[in-house]
């Protein structure tokens, strides 16, 4: 792989299907219980509202990732062009359909990143999956003790 590897961050057409998905089958099951009207509107009024904040909290505030050869990470906020070096957490999660990093900046702001296999990216995630499972350093050397 050359390095560095600079990796663009994207909505996930994919996790936005699923949760318009979601919402479809919950408004028709709480629409096909029979009750009051007035219940039943509450109720779609609250999925609606919860699938709303979904919708954006799947929005991604890492705009890019930058992966060194030494191991090392660098992220950029969305819609900001300077990166700052990211700690990895333990507890990724490394899949070939989906990936899930967590992540601290340097200004002690945590960050999860989730990347799903999309026309555009489907390079750039394997390039992310490889260097997660080989060059990424997650942990220090006293972390067992």
């Amino acid at each position: 792989m050359q390095f560095p590897i600079v990796v663009g961050l994207h909505r996930s057409r994919f996790l936005d299907v699923m949760l318009l998905s979601a919402l479809i089958l919950a408004c028709s099951a709480i629409l096909s219980f029979d009750c009051a009207s007035s219940v039943q509107g509450g109720l779609v009024f609250v999925v609606v509202l919860l699938a709303i904040q979904a919708w954006r909290a799947l929005t991604p505030l890492i705009g890019s990732i930058r992966l060194e050869r030494s191991g090392e990470v660098f992220v950029a906020k969305a819609g900001e062009n300077e990166f700052v070096q990211a700690t990895l957490k333990p507890g990724a999660t490394i899949h070939p359909w989906l990936t899930v990093i967590r992540l601290v900046t340097a200004d002690d702001c945590p960050a999860t990143i989730i990347a799903t296999v999309d026309r555009e990216n489907r390079e750039n995630l394997r390039r992310l999956r490889m260097f997660m499972r080989w060059q990424a350093k997650f942990s220090g050397a006293s972390d067992d003790a």
